[in-house]
């Protein structure tokens, strides 16, 4: 789970190593985002390339969590580490290509089609 000033590493191709994270939005009065909530992040490392975006604020979408998950069925599931992905303005990943597993909640159907392992 993301909380307030927590980081993390983004799981797409946009060429930014580190994000911090400043605030939670659209959960409500609580202080940490599941799967497919939206953050307010702030880019901390980036390539040299990339100038203009230095500590530039920006959206992100939760892919991956520590925490568990449990559907319907009564299974669970766990990833490993953390992850989300940049966005722009219209919805749009900052990058090409998203890496690692995610699951199907997520429920933003254009991710899901650019990801290869969906559990």
């Amino acid at each position: 789970m993301f909380q307030k000033n927590s980081f993390s590493v983004p799981s797409d191709s946009s060429g930014i190593f580190l994000v911090k994270v400043i605030q939670t939005r659209r959960c409500s009065s609580r202080r940490h985002a599941k799967i497919c909530k939206f953050l307010k992040v702030l880019i901390k490392k980036k390539k040299k390339k990339f100038n203009k975006i230095k500590k530039k604020k920006s959206r992100a979408i939760t892919v991956r969590t520590k925490h568990f998950l449990q559907t319907k069925k009564g299974k669970y599931y766990h990833f490993m580490d953390n992850a989300l992905v940049l966005l722009k303005k219209r919805m749009n990943s900052r990058g090409r290509e998203l890496f690692g597993p995610t699951s199907k909640f997520l429920k933003i159907k254009k991710f899901r089609v650019a990801y290869r392992c969906i559990f």
